[in-house]
């Protein structure tokens, strides 16, 4: 064995002499992707996505600390984690929590057996591969959840870096389209077995990033979510796989400031739009330009209690505008929609912008105990204001949740109890270009569009209360009861469905003959080595007025099991 530097890498090779040397495929694949046991500089800048795992860790050690998040809405960056861990004295952490901040720290070093770098250069290559197994005994009850998270049966991400302060990401993957995930009848995998079976809108995950210490910047494709939810977000839920932004944000300790400009072309179908008019929609699918604006602020006082206030605007039929770039711009006073021509006539008209605010809490009072919140709205007006004047229907949604961490012995656990309530016409405004819904196209052939709300679903009141234990990061176990009550507006889908009768602004949820639902849950994830990883979850689904036919009672079981590899 001879060890031989190459002058421009600055990791060291091992390779035999002899046969292998003439071998110019094997040299060149192994300058390409060494095996690096160490890096040229300790941290490169990342972006960390929306379901990773050491955003529970983050979680977990906020809770038993009373230490608030700043502002929870992965994506989100090295440099505002480590100010988090920077607020933490490792000497009041229990075993549990030490734990959970040595897997945050090691996480925030870049690490591939596969790699390649140089003074200003580094290249990773990772390899994921997950089987699921998915099992329903009665198919006349709707699954859960409802928009289900799909996972790949391959995935290669590819990490770019350049002089600590870009990202360079791009993910292929193998992976089942939802329509076809979503119809598995009695028994099925996440396995793409024919040719239009195969999600051919990959990569669903690829972006440029940039930043350091106090700011970063995002442009491409990724997941989002906003919000400390268990069972979802009010205001950017990761209900579609992914969504095309740009971002920038500044931040500190206790200040963070977010653009985000969303791209979400929308295509007007039959199936969308309810009340089908052929002159109105042909001329509306003239046009799938529309962009979602938005900026947030978020604050932190004292360490233990932090809010977020987010304002955002819907345009359609438009190009991207510059007025909306401004920061300081209160969006829900500057509606362009009469400068753009509608289409409509006499009571069709309607707006193609629309305006959506948030709130969001999280108080952590005492150490293992918080209480969190979300408000959302889309439309609000008080009967007072109602006059001759066709009004629309009033769109708010409301979250409130308590969390509280336990040890046993070496185990740590959180529990938490969640109360969700969304109006029936949620993310529903004056038009289908105005209602915060998104699309996506599917290249697969007889599949065309899916829709999704960008948050919880409408028309909704949930309950949930949960537990989950955990030792070190090798065993799991977790558990849910949820009591949910849909309207008849959720149960088509996503469906734009009000005129400018009163008797829309006077609904209530639920609406019409609600579906009950009781469910109780159980989950499992071993690692019973580093590169694998096993788990489940068992479902038992209790539907009274199921799929909201009176009288109709429905009871079923649902499970998945799945077998991860990764290196």
């Amino acid at each position: 064995m001879e060890r031989v530097r190459h002058p421009r890498l600055a990791s060291d090779l091992t390779i035999l002499k002899g046969p292998i040397l003439k071998n110019k495929f094997f040299i060149i694949f192994a300058l390409l992707f060494s095996i690096s046991i160490t890096n040229l500089y300790s941290s490169p800048f990342e972006m960390i996505p929306v379901g990773d795992p050491i955003l529970e860790d983050i979680r977990y050690l906020s809770l038993q600390t009373g230490n608030a998040f700043l502002s929870f809405t992965p994506p989100i960056s090295q440099g505002e984690i480590r100010i988090f861990l920077n607020s933490i004295n490792r000497d009041d952490l229990s075993g549990p929590g030490l734990e959970a901040y040595k897997r945050i720290e090691e996480r925030l070093r870049v690490f591939s057996p596969f790699s390649i770098s140089s003074d200003h250069f580094m290249a990773t290559l990772n390899i994921n591969s997950t089987l699921e197994a998915r099992v329903h005994s009665n198919t006349n009850i709707q699954g859960e959840p409802v928009y289900p998270k799909i996972e790949p049966i391959l995935s290669i991400p590819i990490n770019i870096f350049f002089a600590n302060t870009i990202q360079l990401y791009i993910e292929p993957v193998l992976t089942i389209t939802p329509k076809v995930y979503n119809e598995i009848n009695n028994f099925g995998f996440n396995v793409p077995y024919e040719y239009e079976h195969f999600d051919s809108t990959f990569p669903l995950r690829a972006f440029i990033a940039a930043g350091g210490s106090w700011w970063n910047f995002q442009l491409g494709r990724d997941r989002l979510f906003f919000g400390t939810g268990h069972t979802g977000s009010l205001s950017f839920s990761d209900n579609s796989a992914y969504q095309e932004f740009a971002r920038l944000s500044f931040f500190s300790s206790i200040f963070k400031y977010s653009l985000l400009i969303n791209q979400m072309p929308l295509r007007i179908t039959e199936s969308l739009y309810e009340r089908y008019d052929p002159e109105t929609a042909d001329y509306l699918t003239r046009t799938t330009q529309r962009y979602f604006y938005l900026h947030r602020i978020d604050l932190l006082f004292r360490n233990f209690l932090s809010i977020g206030i987010m304002e955002g605007l819907m345009v359609g039929n438009s190009p991207l505008e510059i007025r909306y770039l401004n920061p300081l711009m209160i969006f829900h006073n500057l509606f362009s929609s009469p400068e753009y021509e509608t289409g409509w006539a006499g009571e069709k008209m309607g707006h193609l912008n629309g305006s959506f605010f948030s709130v969001e809490i999280n108080l952590h009072f005492l150490n293992n105990f918080s209480i969190y919140g979300q408000f959302v709205m889309n439309e609000f007006a008080l009967s007072v204001e109602i006059g001759d004047e066709p009004q629309p229907p009033n769109g708010l949604g409301y979250m409130a949740g308590i969390n509280y961490a336990h040890l046993f012995n070496n185990w740590a656990s959180t529990f938490y109890l969640e109360f969700i309530h969304t109006y029936p016409y949620l993310y529903m405004n004056s038009s289908p270009f105005a209602s915060f819904i998104q699309m996506r196209r599917l290249m697969s052939p007889g599949q065309r569009e899916l829709y999704y709300f960008i948050g919880y679903p409408r028309d909704t009141i949930a309950i949930t209360l949960g537990a989950n234990f955990f030792n070190n990061d090798t065993l799991k176990l977790g558990g849910k009861l949820s009591w949910i009550q849909r309207g008849e507006h959720d149960k088509d889908g996503l469906v734009w469905n009000w005129g400018s009768e009163q008797s829309h602004f006077d609904e209530r949820t639920p609406s019409g003959i609600p579906e009950h639902r009781l469910i109780a849950t159980i989950n499992a994830r071993w690692k019973p080595v580093s590169l694998i990883t096993l788990g489940g979850s068992l479902s038992c689904i209790y539907s009274y007025n199921n799929r909201h036919i009176p009288g109709i009672n429905e009871i079923g079981i649902q499970g998945t099991f799945s077998a991860n590899f990764s290196y």
